[in-house]
């Protein structure tokens, strides 16, 4: 199942060679099948495509466009794509940001 995933992914990729997303998601994503073997079936269900998930990622983009504009992390937009293949990703946690304070003695006096 590992190689039909790969070359599913792979002929995919050759599908589109000046689609610069396709090629970019396409590498990402063949390295995490590599890395999870046990997803492999997930990447050669029916319907699933790397232009589906950059279609998934798009809508949920919309969702947190302001303006003109849109943003998400890495993380986020790896996260949306793995989710488009049914697998579940832990939502990160964000890191808590250090507050410097600082008190002089002679201030409380």
């Amino acid at each position: 199942m590992l190689q039909e995933a790969l070359q599913k992914l792979q002929k995919e990729v050759a599908d589109s060679p000046k689609d610069e997303y396709v090629r970019m998601l396409g590498a990402e994503l063949i390295n995490y099948v590599r890395a999870n073997p046990d997803k492999a079936p997930l990447f050669v269900a029916q319907g699933k495509s790397i232009q589906g998930s950059l279609a998934a990622m798009r809508k949920a983009v919309e969702k947190k466009k302001q303006g003109n504009m849109a943003v998400v992390t890495p993380d986020e937009g790896k996260s949306i794509v793995l989710e488009y293949y049914g697998i579940q990703t832990a939502k990160a946690e964000p890191e808590p940001v250090a507050v410097g304070f600082s008190v002089d003695i002679d201030d409380l006096l």
